[in-house]
């Protein structure tokens, strides 16, 4: 049976338009108000009074005088109650009304009133699919029976034929009535079953049988008004509808026509809001819920304000067990990724600016390739040079330049301007440093961002406000978002003079580009000797 909550909530969406000047349509499933689908449209007729022929019956002398078109039928029975389309004069044929839209609606019932006694039989149709195909919604007939093979719904309820509108009398005003039915358990109207029920585009109505048995002797169709009651297609997401035609002049106060194309809310878009707005498509798109009110926005991509539209993945949605399924569509501002997060290879994160920047990823330079870690901006530098943009040289390299830079020939470390040696006594004792060891690497841990370097310290030359002693000891070099690198290397295994600052507030060794990390070697054992004699150490 037809669900009356389903015509109570086109009713009450109406009412609330009506009375409200506050959007209905916030956080909630709306509808455009309903009206006449015929009314400011174009009806075909198969003949008219007085135009499509050349005589008109004899017992109607005001057809000679006054035009009665298709459209008198939809114009406001309030305002004109007495205007009426009229068929050619009586020749026993069939006559046609046929109303086309210009896309698709939904229509919840149709009610002629008839200024001729009604059709002794009659057929009421509708497309949606634009006139390819046609449903029959009801037949009418004084007998179904004899006229369609049918049973009446008055003694076979759910019969496709009825006579309930198809009596002689009354002989004027008489009223043919379909309401569409959504069928038991439907109670969404923007449910697919619903619509399935609900959308027209054309609506078909023939008159196939006068009250009269003698063709002679029967009268014309007369109709007063023909309402095809419906509203715009919106699918739950819109509260005004404008013409398909944007140039068209409509008189919307008036509500003279129902217009078809949706000014759609919940970041949806489409003439139907069948589909989500540009940005918004991290999740699948879904009618609203016209019973339960959920709006069931679009939900918008995150692509951190570089991109303009992005597009929903199944696979992504899937992977990521429903959360999100958005992909951004050309990232711009250097970016790339699902959701514009990376900087493209060429450009690194610039630390100081937030992602949804347009200047976060920062050109690369420096570097022998144009490839920089996206989110530490450390880059692949030319052989012997350091830092994070490849700036300068690595402690025993020196001469930095187009090609990098060249290696020292010393037994230490070299000037890193000149090359020259720094493996005197003197150099030795000239170094700056906090704490100064000979040690044994025993491992090397990597935390992700930063690395820890556990070693055994054989002898200690020099130390700061840490204890140190001989044993195991924790070093720690600069963490990887400071240099992206733990250069210079320590392998595990090895013996090396290690010397560098502290960090006395966490309690740390560190080891930094300007760290001393030299292979311990019997020619360096003897300078540290010489250096302690001279009591530098």
């Amino acid at each position: 049976i037809f669900m009356k909550v389903s015509l109570d909530l086109f009713v009450n969406a109406c009412a609330c338009f009506l009375f409200s000047t506050e959007s209905r349509c916030v956080g909630r499933a709306c509808s455009p108000p309903m009206g006449n689908l015929a009314s400011g449209r174009t009806l075909f007729t198969l003949t008219s009074c007085c135009t499509n022929s050349s005589s008109c019956l004899p017992t109607q002398p005001r057809c000679l005088a006054e035009h009665h078109p298709p459209a008198l039928m939809a114009d406001d029975p309030f305002i004109h109650p007495d205007t009426w389309w009229g068929s050619a004069a009586a020749t026993g044929e069939q006559e046609e009304i046929r109303l086309d839209l210009e896309t698709r609606f939904c229509m919840s019932h149709v009610v002629m009133l008839f200024r001729s006694p009604r059709p002794a039989a009659m057929r009421l149709e509708r497309s949606q699919d634009f006139g390819q195909t046609w449903e029959t919604l009801k037949l009418f007939a004084r007998n179904c029976t004899e006229m369609f093979g049918l049973p009446d719904d008055i003694s076979q309820p759910g019969s496709l034929c009825t006579s309930r509108y198809s009596n002689v009398v009354p002989c004027s005003r008489g009223e043919v009535r379909k309401e569409i039915r959504l069928g038991s358990g439907i109670v969404d109207p923007y449910s697919p079953e619903a619509l399935s029920r609900l959308t027209v585009t054309n609506l078909r109505i023939q008159l196939l049988k006068s009250q009269h048995s003698d063709p002679l002797d029967s009268t014309p169709f007369a109709v007063y008004s023909l309402l095809a009651k419906g509203t715009c297609l919106c699918h739950g997401h819109a509260e005004h509808c404008l013409p398909e035609n944007e140039g068209q002049d409509i008189n919307h106060s008036s509500g003279a026509q129902v217009s078809g194309k949706c000014v759609c809310t919940h970041h949806t878009a489409g003439e139907h809001c069948e589909r989500c707005a540009p940005l918004y498509n991290d999740q699948p798109w879904r009618a609203a819920n016209g019973s339960s009110g959920e709006s069931n926005p679009c939900q918008k991509c995150e692509c951190h304000g570089h991109a303009e539209s992005c597009h929903f993945s199944q696979r992504v949605w899937l992977s990521t067990g429903g959360s999100s399924g958005g992909i951004c569509d050309n990232c711009q501002h250097n970016t790339v990724g699902r959701r514009c997060q990376r900087c493209r290879p060429g450009y690194h994160r610039h630390p100081a600016r937030p992602l949804n920047s347009p200047h976060a990823c920062t050109l690369n330079s420096g570097s022998g390739t144009p490839w920089c870690h996206p989110r530490s901006g450390q880059c692949h530098c030319k052989p012997g040079v350091g830092g994070t943009t490849c700036s300068h040289c690595l402690p025993r390299y020196w001469g930095f330049g187009e090609e990098g830079c060249k290696s020292c020939v010393c037994p230490l470390t070299c000037d890193p301007v000149t090359g020259h040696c720094l493996d005197s006594v003197s150099d030795l004792c000239k170094m700056k440093h906090t704490y100064v060891i000979k040690a044994s690497v025993l491992s090397a841990h990597d935390k992700g961002t930063h690395a820890v370097v556990l070693v055994k310290v054989r002898k200690v030359f020099r130390s700061g406000k840490l204890p140190l002693s001989q044993g195991t000891h924790s070093l720690y070099p600069l963490s990887w978002t400071s240099r992206g690198c733990t250069c210079p290397i320590l392998n595990p295994g090895g013996n090396y003079l290690l010397a560098g600052p502290e960090d006395v507030d966490s309690g740390r060794l560190l080891v930094t580009m300007q760290s001393l990390v030299v292979p311990w070697t019997p020619i360096l054992g003897f300078q540290v000797t010489e250096a302690l004699h001279q009591g530098c150490l």
